[in-house]
Order: C-alpha cells, then sequence, then structure tokens
C-alpha cells in the first residue's frame, strides 16, 4: 500500500482543500480530510457542508517550475487501493511540517497504510533530516462528495448570486493549476481549477439575497 510522491504535491492536495473542512471539532467527521489513493490518483477531499473541494494528483503531473527527478524514485506505487479519514489539525502538521521551498518540490515522501494509520516518511537520502508522521485514521463514514455533486449538477441561467465573501475567497487559496471555471447548478456552484480541482459552494437563500 505504499506510494511515492512529490513533496509539493502531497502539501499542495492537502493545501488546497483544508480550507473546506469544517474549522471545529464540534463538526464531527466534517472536521477530517479524507485521504484516498485508488490505485492510479491520489485524492484530498473536504467539507464543510457550505463549500467542497476534491484536489487530486497523477504521477504524470509536473509541477509549475521545473524539476529534475532522480533515477531511483517509482512516483506512485502499488495498485492496492486505500482511504484514510484525517483530522483536520493532523492534516495541518502534515502541511507544516513538510512543505519546502519551490526547488524542492519534488523531494519524495512515501505514504503507507496499514491497520488505520497512516505513516509519512522523509527518509535521509533525500538530502533533508529524516521526518516521519504516524496519523490514527478517524473511523466514521465521511460524505460522498462526488456524489452529491454529481446529483447537483444541472445547470440553470442565474442573474446572480449571493455568497459569503470569506467562504468564495478560500477558493482563491487553491494552487492555480489552470483556469477557474464557475457553472450554476440547482442549489450549487460549481468550481473547477484546471483539470485536477473540483468544488462546490451554496449561494446564500434568495430571500437574503434580495435583502
Amino acid at each position: 500500500m505504499t506510494i511515492t510522491i512529490p513533496t509539493g504535491d502531497l502539501v499542495g492536495v492537502l493545501s488546497d482543500v483544508v480550507n473546506f473542512a469544517h474549522p471545529k471539532p464540534d463538526g464531527g467527521v466534517l472536521n477530517c480530510v479524507r485521504l484516498n489513493w485508488d490505485g492510479e490518483y491520489l485524492h484530498a477531499t473536504a467539507t464543510d457542508r457550505i463549500r467542497a473541494g476534491i484536489s487530486t494528483w497523477h504521477k504524470d503531473d509536473e509541477p509549475d517550475d521545473d524539476g529534475q527527478d532522480d533515477l531511483f524514485s517509482n512516483w506512485g506505487g502499488a495498485d492496492n487501493p486505500w482511504s484514510i479519514l484525517m483530522p483536520l489539525d493532523d492534516a495541518k502538521d502534515v502541511i507544516s511540517n513538510y512543505k519546502l521551498g519551490p526547488k524542492e518540490y519534488r523531494v519524495p515522501l512515501t505514504i503507507d497504510l496499514h491497520q488505520g494509520v497512516l505513516k509519512i516518511e522523509r527518509s535521509r537520502d533525500t538530502g533533508h533530516s529524516r521526518l516521519v508522521m504516524q496519523i490514527q485514521g478517524v473511523l466514521e463514514e465521511f460524505p460522498d462528495v462526488r456524489e452529491i455533486l454529481a446529483n447537483n449538477d444541472r445547470v440553470k441561467p442565474v442573474t446572480g448570486q449571493l455568497y459569503t465573501a470569506k467562504f468564495l475567497a478560500d477558493f482563491a487559496k487553491v494552487r492555480a493549476r489552470g483556469p477557474l471555471q464557475l457553472a450554476f447548478a440547482e442549489g450549487l456552484t460549481h468550481i473547477t481549477i484546471g483539470k485536477r480541482f473540483v468544488g462546490a459552494i451554496a449561494p446564500l437563500p434568495e430571500d437574503r439575497a434580495a435583502a
């Protein structure tokens, strides 16, 4: 179940979505980030019921700046799929502890899930100090965000939408890996950024928009 991923991509997919998780522990399972490997893609997902975000990494993705692979890193890994629900504080700690400068984007990390515990390791062979984190997964059911978006994808014409400014502004913190596109659907505004991020935000009710 071990995969190898560039530091910048693991930190990146988590950073893309942490702002969409419920910020407080009383949010229960929504105070988490779901990280799952489907055998080909790594996905990070978070939602607070008002917004949602899914950020994806594939081993063939290229960083914004040029980087040179080494001869020994086998990006990706075993096909066996896995999934873990990470407490939000742990996801933020991964971002803080592993983040490196832009020139070190492709420093490899290994990720391994065993018996519900996620192990993230940077070895000394990378030229950096060894760093290991072990995260205990939360044993609760997480909403199927992709299904929610798919079930609310009927586009409709609108004359205007009202949003909480801070909630909408969080989408500007997602890595700009392509143009941002909005699609106005029944009850949700779908937001895509490039090919690797899809999300949504619920507009304020019409009675507040008319106030």
